[in-house]
């Protein structure tokens, strides 16, 4: 029985369908959306927050600037504004990552090349280019946080889940839970540094992502929520109607979003214990300190497959993470491992994929990992699989 409703479930939440704007004569009842149980693997994406609580991201700007966040972010702005070639290429200007990166599933990337690519979005298309691009503000792109949050007790504890939570899928931004009186808050802020225009871009997209998940949890009630923005309405203000249910208040004292304590005690209509806890979990697993080394390990490696056949130097790697050269020798050294046994690793088991498909001749694959003839590509393979992996 326990196996047909998971299988329910899960047929549930691939053909659940959420629209990002309803008409504007209210909110209608939002379509059940069931937490999708894929988005809560944490996929080698530890690492991104390394302290407990509402202020998780609190250490220097240099460690948040370098904190790998995933590459799913970048590849959805990248789709939503980069139609052609020219296009993609000007919008990775100064990112320090390469295309091949972003569309690596799995891949992470700094946050440094993050906020370099929003920026270059927002130098071209202004601070209101969130609005056409929803597959970045999407509940399906915030994973584990998504499921915990829409599947918590009540309203309060969702709130509670996300501000717990928000830095370990939003490295770029902190969050703080506050009590007033009359509503509980989060207070969101800016991790690193970030121009005027560019934060409130990114505060716009954080916001819609918000709004997407609270329009479902308060339903009707949605409208007697908060969002405050610490600055004037920004030009052509009025697109902003069609995206929003829940009240909106410019020059507010902070980047809040406000929900009435009469609200804050109502059951989640996707409460779930059993889901929210595993995805709790795994929440939890990604907060661990002890994971913030072996996700820059994860990041190596991701960022030597994407260079292929290429050969992505140490010297490169440190600067594409944001550190020095020093710095990623020691850092790699505290996980017991080092930039050319990670070298290594990648070939090896790239080597034994392609071998194994048997779609390329031996020096269309020698050629693929970036050896210089066939000869140097079969003593590694000597090397790495003995010589039966010479035998064709």
């Amino acid at each position: 029985m326990k196996i047909i409703v998971f299988l329910q479930r899960l047929l549930e939440a691939a053909f659940a369908v959420i629209s990002p704007s309803m008409p504007r004569r209210g909110p209608a009842r939002p379509v059940p959306n069931r937490p999708i149980l894929w988005h809560f693997a944490p996929s080698g994406s530890a690492g991104r927050s390394r302290g407990r609580g509402a202020d998780a991201m609190q250490g220097s700007e240099a460690d948040a600037l370098r904190t790998p966040v995933s590459a799913a972010y970048a590849r959805a702005l990248v789709r939503a504004f980069g139609k052609t070639r020219s296009e993609r290429d000007e919008l990775l200007m100064g990112t320090g990552i390469q295309q091949d990166t972003v569309d690596q599933p799995g891949a992470h990337m700094p946050v440094s090349s993050l906020v370099a690519l929003a920026a270059n979005i927002t130098r071209r298309h202004g601070e209101l280019w969130p609005l056409s691009a929803a597959a970045v503000w999407s509940t399906s792109l915030q994973g584990a946080l998504d499921v915990a949050t829409r599947t918590a007790p009540t309203i309060e504890d969702a709130l509670s889940t996300g501000a717990r939570f928000g830095s370990t899928r939003a490295p770029f931004v902190r969050n703080r839970l506050r009590r007033t009186a009359r509503a509980i808050q989060i207070e969101i802020t800016p991790a690193v540094a970030m121009e005027g225009a560019l934060w409130r871009a990114v505060a716009l997209a954080v916001s819609l992502n918000v709004h997407a998940v609270y329009v479902q949890l308060l339903e009707d009630a949605i409208g007697q929520a908060t969002l405050q923005f610490p600055w004037p309405p920004p030009a052509g203000a009025e697109r902003l109607a069609q995206h929003y249910f829940c009240a909106v208040k410019f020059d507010a004292a902070a980047f809040i979003f406000e929900v009435p304590k009469a609200l804050c005690a109502r059951p989640s209509p996707f409460a779930d214990p059993e889901l929210h806890a595993k995805a709790i979990e795994a929440l939890e697993a990604i907060e661990k300190p002890r994971s913030d080394t072996a996700a820059l390990t994860r990041m190596v490696e991701s960022l030597i497959a994407a260079r292929l056949p290429q050969r992505l130097g140490e010297e490169e790697a440190a600067r594409l993470v944001g550190t020095s050269r020093r710095t990623l020798v020691r850092r790699l050294a505290e996980t017991g491992s080092a930039f050319r046994p990670l070298l290594d690793g990648v070939l090896r088991e790239r080597a034994r994929t392609m071998l194994a498909a048997g779609s390329q001749s031996r020096d269309e694959t020698a050629a693929a990992l970036g050896y210089t003839d066939a000869t140097s590509f079969s003593r590694a393979c000597r090397r790495w699989f003995g010589d039966k992996s010479l035998r064709s």
